[in-house]
C-alpha cells in the first residue's frame, strides 16, 4: 500500500502528552502509533479524546488476577471524557492504533456501524486475543509487546484482504486536499460515482466520504493551530485556508469535534 501516512499526521487534544511508539517501516502505511502503560491505578483525572480519525483495538488487563479484556473503539465524531477516581487494582494496558483506511485490511467482518462504537475486540477481529491478546499479559516491556504486535499484523496482511483502489484513489485526494474537496470532484478523481464511493467507503471505512472529509479537516485545523508558534492572525489564516465562511464559522464547527474552542484546546494542550 502507497504509504498515506506521509500526507497525514492526526494528534490527540493533547499531543506533547507521550506514550505514544512509532510502528516499524513496513506498518507505517497502516498503523498510526502503539501506546500503552505499565502497571499502575487507572488515572484519576479524566481526560478529554477527541475525533482523531484513527480507531484502536485496546487490550487490559488486572495485574493481580490476570483477567484481561480487549476492546475495539471505532471512530468518533465527538468529544468524549475518559478516566475515573483511582482504585487500588494496578492495571496494564497496551493499544494498536489504525489509520482508519487501513483497519479494514486486518479485520474478519465488514466495518459496518463503527461510528463511537466501543466493541469487544472479537466482534470485528474473531482470532485477536488467541494470536495476540493472550500472549501480551505475559511480555514484560514495551518493545517487546510492540514486537508481538507487528509480527500479529504482518501475519494477518498476508491474508490478502482486499481493497478497493478508487476507495483508495479517494482517500489520497481527501488527504491532499486536507478535507476540503466537493463530492464531484471526489468523483472525478477516484473515477467513481457517488453511489460506489458511498458503498464502498462504508464497507471498508465505516463512514460516508462527506464524514471522512470533515474530520480530516478539523484534524489539519488543530495541527496548524497547535505547530503555529503565534496565535495572533493564525484563525484568520485558517477560515481562509479551509473554506469557512467566517471565524465564527470555523470556531462553531471546531467546538463540535473538540469540545473546546480552537484558543481553548491550545491552552489546554500547553498547559
Amino acid at each position: 500500500m502507497y504509504n498515506l501516512s506521509a500526507l497525514y499526521h492526526p494528534i490527540t487534544a493533547n499531543p506533547a502528552g507521550g506514550g505514544e511508539y512509532l510502528p516499524g517501516r513496513l506498518l507505517q502505511p497502516y498503523i498510526r502509533c502503539y501506546w500503552g502503560s505499565g502497571a499502575q491505578p487507572p488515572p484519576q483525572r479524566t481526560e478529554t479524546i477527541i475525533p482523531d480519525s484513527c480507531m484502536d483495538i485496546i487490550w487490559e488487563w488486572d495485574e493481580r488476577t490476570g483477567e484481561s479484556s480487549g476492546i475495539f473503539c471505532g471512530i468518533n465524531d465527538t468529544p468524549f471524557e475518559t478516566g475515573q477516581a483511582a482504585q487500588p487494582v494496578p492495571v496494564q494496558r497496551f493499544a494498536i492504533r489504525f489509520h482508519f483506511w487501513a483497519v479494514h485490511l486486518f479485520v474478519d467482518e465488514p466495518l459496518t456501524e463503527v461510528l463511537n462504537v466501543h466493541v469487544p475486540v472479537e466482534y470485528y477481529f474473531r482470532t485477536f486475543r488467541k494470536e495476540l491478546g493472550d500472549r501480551l499479559q505475559h511480555i514484560r516491556t514495551m518493545t517487546e509487546r510492540i514486537a508481538a504486535a507487528e509480527d500479529f499484523l504482518l501475519r494477518r496482511l498476508e491474508r490478502g484482504n482486499r481493497t478497493s483502489d478508487g476507495m483508495m484513489n479517494a482517500v489520497h485526494r481527501l488527504l491532499t486536499s486536507r478535507g476540503i474537496m466537493t463530492a464531484g470532484a471526489l468523483e472525478s478523481s477516484s473515477g467513481l460515482s457517488s453511489r460506489q464511493l458511498e458503498r464502498l467507503f462504508r464497507q471498508h471505512i465505516g463512514l460516508p466520504p462527506k464524514k471522512v472529509a470533515d474530520l480530516i479537516r478539523f484534524q489539519n485545523v488543530w495541527l496548524d493551530l497547535y505547530r503555529s508558534p503565534q496565535t495572533k492572525g493564525v484563525m484568520q489564516d485558517i477560515v481562509f485556508t479551509y473554506g469557512y465562511s467566517h471565524q465564527s464559522h470555523l470556531i462553531n464547527n471546531f467546538k463540535k469535534f473538540a469540545g473546546k474552542t480552537p484558543l481553548d484546546a491550545l491552552s489546554h494542550a500547553r498547559r
